[in-house]
């Protein structure tokens, strides 16, 4: 349940895309919509880079709370920014206020449960891991869905609303359970050396290539729902399914491609697919039916859904002995990726189309693809 609400609260403000920027409701420009998501980038960094730390002196079930208070904060005001509607200036800035509180609860509750769901589970570590991030993807996957569900009963804040109160009771529920992680001690013993751990060039190039991957999501994951409704002309309702579409392919791609890591060497499909994302970004704009539209979604979901966690497992692999330490720079690596993508697009789009900037993020596919090929010889030791 902690997986899917953070999934579910993490895909809230983006699948809401076509009703912040509706002049009907909230009137956000497109440079406002994206930079919306600066302050959850921001302080997403700065708590998954601090959770550890502070895991230390308040124990990882404190961190896990805190977490999951900060997403009750965040759709709380998602759904309290709708009597702010008809003042743009004030409801931008409920809404910035929002997705800082998000981008705090997603770093600590994803850190925490993390941890948790792997000590939890002893001997069936992988699956617990591996149903941990299922969830999260199918909770991202629902976001959409709920939008679309309220909004066709024309509240579309009860899609928050609901969020909020699920998020309550879970968070009441994590506060009973007597939860605690072995390796509390231990971390606090090794910390001197994690400290002293520098970054060395390999360890480098995965965190510039998880940036630019961070970029390729969030070009489909903030801004298709609404590329599919102003590019493409489709209704809020198939935008949203266009959206859970890709993030239910997301959700499904990690169980495939993890069943199918267990007999097959699965490197050359971690480099290949970044050049088929390419294409995808390049050929998208060019759809004239629904159908492609929402097919080249699913096909974007499925290409995108191994490639983060596999560039966790095989840096972790490079460097086994500092795997949090590692762990916390590609996950502020993905954040600052995400960010840089919404916002260019944000910005950009005054001058130029959806269907023009999406067509460029190819340049962030194939980037992330070249460090892919560069990095293969040490994937093959490994």
């Amino acid at each position: 349940m902690g997986g899917f609400m953070t999934g579910v609260s993490l895909v809230l403000f983006p699948a809401a895309g076509s009703i912040l920027t509706s002049s009907d409701h909230h009137g956000f420009s497109s440079g406002q919509f994206g930079s919306i998501f600066t302050p959850q980038i921001i302080m997403a960094i700065i708590s998954s880079l601090m959770a550890s730390k502070l895991a230390d002196k308040i124990g990882m079930k404190n961190v896990l709370l805190l977490g999951l208070f900060a997403l009750v904060l965040s759709t709380g005001l998602l759904t309290a920014s709708h009597w702010a509607e008809g003042s743009t200036t004030f409801a931008f800035a409920v809404i910035l206020a929002a997705t800082g509180f998000l981008g705090i609860g997603f770093g600590f509750s994803l850190t925490a449960l993390n941890p948790f769901a792997y000590q939890l589970f002893a001997g069936k570590e992988t699956s617990a891991l591996t149903a941990l991030h299922f969830f999260l993807g199918t909770g991202t996957a629902t976001s959409p869905l709920l939008i679309s569900y309220f909004t066709g009963m024309e509240m579309w804040w009860g899609a928050s609303l609901t969020t909020t109160i699920v998020l309550l009771l879970l968070l009441f529920f994590a506060w009973t359970l007597p939860l605690k992680l072995s390796t509390e001690t231990l971390e606090k013993e090794i910390s001197g050396e994690t400290v002293k751990f520098k970054i060395p060039g390999r360890l480098w190039w995965y965190i510039i290539g998880v940036f630019f991957y961070g970029a390729c999501e969030a070009t489909f994951g903030s801004w298709g729902s609404v590329f599919l409704e102003k590019q493409g002309g489709l209704s809020v309702a198939k935008a949203s399914l266009g959206l859970s579409l890709f993030w239910g392919s997301v959700a499904v791609g990690r169980i495939l491609f993890a069943l199918g890591a267990l007999k097959f060497k699965t490197n050359w499909l971690y480099v290949g697919s970044p050049f088929v994302l390419a294409l995808i970004f390049y050929l998208l704009p060019q759809a004239n039916s629904e159908i492609l539209y929402l097919c080249a979604m699913a096909i974007g979901g499925l290409l995108i859904s191994f490639m983060l966690p596999k560039s966790f497992s095989n840096s972790t692999a490079d460097f086994p002995k500092h795997a949090a330490l590692v762990s916390g720079f590609l996950v502020a690596a993905l954040q600052l990726g995400t960010g840089f993508s919404v916002n260019v697009i944000g910005f950009l789009n005054a001058d130029y189309s959806l269907s023009a900037l999406f067509q460029f993020s190819t340049v962030y596919a194939f980037i992330f693809g070249g460090i892919l090929l560069y990095l293969y010889k040490g994937f093959q030791r490994n």
